[in-house]
């Protein structure tokens, strides 16, 4: 058998280990200087803190709050003061000097409850709007998680795909040693350049992803575009779902959906009571000055009443009707709908869970056993160099595919989290 010279074997050598450091050993990058190093849950208590989103929830919040102002008034309107003049009349003729005068007062008065119920139709307003707010800091932390996710893996990508450029350039280096010893042809640095290239190329589409991302994390996060951020390039294997009865009462009773079609239906209610107790008749008092010509001044009082002759508030009260039936089966339908919801995602995050699994425990290991064997087989003179980089490429495939099982894994992670409207104890 011809053996290559010395000197070609000697340069393989050295290739192949550090090929094989760089496969086994990632440097995970070091944050910049002056950078904001983010965890995951301190990502996730900013956005539903500072989320432009969540600012105006707690915006309408206050609008909400501003409704019981007046609210509890008993004088439904401001008091009347009515004044009326009176000329003599004698004999066909107008005495101008006989002039009398007469000035009342009246004002009406709730006395049928409205005001306490519009005292609770604002207390309910003020509720609605307060669960809404939490509905939608629910859904900020959630972005603020998938934001995370995305940058933290594209971090990971990134220190992978520098790995596999290192390799693909001391491979490049190798076959120009190769031509120069007269071992190979130009086709091998070709094909070594052509590696390099497309590693190049997917590694500055990574960085873009990255960015994207970090920028999607300042905008839930309300900071400056230019804001350094810094995430955790270490992303841990997701933990096993509860049972599936645990995920459905919990999001019976947790869904932030279903509190607010809840809180909804109880502002309804409220309205509902406001409006029945407003067609109740208000009642009046009034006082009147009389100083009429030619007659006694009096000084009397009295109460009104409003006569029932004419129902009030039946439009509004038909429209509150129809509102609250459409609300209540809007509700049952949420139910069952998520229902559906918990049970698919659940059988979705388990298969997310089983390809990982096999991925991490079966496949990566295998890809870096079989680099070592063919490494072992190189250095006795039995494969090319071809193989080993073949081989390191593989291995560097299989870290590949187990990131994206990774990544989707956690994505089905934050699909059941938002199904059950969070992760029971």
């Amino acid at each position: 058998m011809i053996r290559p010279p010395l000197a070609y074997r000697a340069i393989c050598a050295l290739l192949c280990a550090q090929l094989l450091t760089v496969a086994a050993h990632a440097e995970e990058p070091r944050p910049a200087a002056g950078a904001m190093h983010l965890t995951l849950s301190r990502a996730i208590a900013m956005a539903r803190e500072r989320a432009p989103e969540v600012r105006m929830a707690q915006h309408r919040v206050r609008q909400a709050e501003a409704t019981r102002v007046g609210a509890g008034i008993v004088m439904p309107a401001r008091p009347r003061v009515s004044l009326d003049l009176r000329q003599s009349l004698v004999g066909g003729e107008y005495r101008t000097r006989e002039l009398g005068y007469a000035v009342t007062v009246d004002t009406l008065f709730d006395i049928a409850g409205a005001p306490s119920a519009r005292v609770r139709e604002a207390d309910m307003r003020t509720r609605s709007a307060t669960v809404d707010a939490e509905l939608v800091r629910f859904y900020a932390g959630l972005d603020a998680w998938r934001a995370y996710l995305a940058a933290s893996i594209a971090t990971q990508r990134i220190t992978d795909l520098n790995d596999a450029r290192a390799v693909a350039d001391r491979v490049l280096a190798a076959s120009r040693e190769r031509i120069s010893a007269g071992a190979a042809g130009d086709i091998e640095e070709m094909t070594a350049r052509l590696e390099v290239a497309q590693l190049q190329a997917t590694l500055e589409s990574v960085k873009r992803e990255r960015s994207i991302s970090l920028m999607q994390l300042r905008d839930l996060l309300d900071l400056p575009a230019g804001t350094a951020l810094e995430v955790s390039a270490e992303t841990a294997v997701p933990q096993p779902p509860p049972p599936l009865e645990a995920l459905l009462r919990h999001a019976e009773k947790s869904r932030p959906e279903l509190a607010a079609l809840r809180s909804h239906l109880q502002l309804l209610e409220a309205t509902a009571t406001r409006l029945e107790r407003e067609v109740a008749p208000r009642v009046g008092i009034f006082g009147t000055y009389d100083a009429s010509p030619h007659s006694a001044t009096f000084l009397s009082f009295g109460a009104s009443v409003e006569l029932p002759v004419a129902q009030r508030n039946q439009g509004p009260l038909a429209v509150n009707m129809r509102e609250r039936e459409s609300d209540q089966a809007r509700l049952e339908i949420e139910l069952r709908r998520i229902d559906r919801e918990v049970a698919a995602t659940r059988a979705a995050y388990e298969s997310r869970r089983a390809e990982l699994r096999a991925l991490a425990e079966e496949a990566v290991p295998a890809a870096e056993r079989n680099l070592l064997l063919i490494e072992t087989g190189w250095r006795s003179g039995r494969f090319d160099i071809f193989r080993v980089t073949s081989a390191a490429r593989d291995l560097v495939r299989m870290k590949a595919m187990r990131l994206d099982a990774l990544e989707a894994a956690w994505v089905e992670r934050i699909a059941l989290e938002r199904a059950a409207g969070g992760w029971p104890s």
